[in-house]
C-alpha cells in the first residue's frame, strides 16, 4: 500500500495564484497606504516622515526627519514595500486556504480586519518594541495609521480577489 508523504505541492496553481496575487495586492495596497500617509504627514513632521520613520525604527532615531535624504527614504520605502508584499502574500494564502470561494464583499471585509491586525502588530507592538522613542508612531495621527492600514487591507483583498483564478 503506497502512502503519500506530503500533500504540499509548490507548483500547485492555487499556491502560485496566491503568491502572485498576494504580492501584487500587497504592492499596490502598500503604495496607496504610503501615499496616503505621506500626504497626511505634510501637516505633521513633513512629507517624508513616515518613510524615514521606518528607517529610524531599524537604524536609529537619527534617521528620522520630514526632509528628503536619499538613503533613509530609499531604505524606508524598500522596507515598507517588501513588508507590504510579504503581508499581501500571507493574506492571499490564508484567504485561499480558509475561504477559497467567497464574495468580493466578504473578501473586502476580511481585508479590512487583516489591515487592522497588521496595524496592531506593526504600529502598536513591533515599532514601540524596536524603537526607543515614539518618533515613528507619532509621525502621523493614530486615525491616519488606522485608515492607512484599512486601506492597505481592503485594496490588497480586492486585488487578490480580482485576479483570475485560472489561466487558459
Amino acid at each position: 500500500m503506497a502512502t503519500q508523504a506530503s500533500t504540499f505541492n509548490p507548483t500547485h496553481p492555487a499556491l502560485t495564484r496566491a503568491l502572485l496575487s498576494g504580492a501584487a495586492g500587497g504592492l499596490i495596497g502598500g503604495m496607496m497606504m504610503a501615499m496616503f500617509s505621506m500626504l497626511i504627514a505634510i501637516g505633521e513632521d513633513g512629507f517624508w516622515a513616515p518613510v524615514r520613520g521606518i528607517t529610524s525604527v531599524v537604524f536609529g532615531d537619527e534617521h528620522y526627519s520630514g526632509d528628503f535624504a536619499f538613503w533613509p527614504v530609499a531604505t524606508g520605502a524598500m522596507g515598507h514595500m517588501m513588508n507590504a508584499m510579504v503581508l499581501g502574500i500571507v493574506f492571499a494564502v490564508l484567504a485561499s486556504m480558509l475561504a477559497p470561494r467567497i464574495s468580493s464583499m466578504v473578501l473586502g471585509m476580511a481585508g479590512a480586519v487583516y489591515g487592522l491586525a497588521v496595524w496592531a502588530v506593526m504600529v502598536l507592538a513591533a515599532a514601540p518594541a524596536l524603537q526607543s522613542s515614539d518618533l515613528f508612531t507619532d509621525s502621523i495621527p493614530q486615525w491616519a495609521w488606522i485608515a492607512g492600514h484599512l486601506m492597505f487591507g481592503v485594496i490588497t483583498a480586492m486585488i487578490v480577489g480580482a485576479l483570475p483564478t485560472e489561466r487558459r
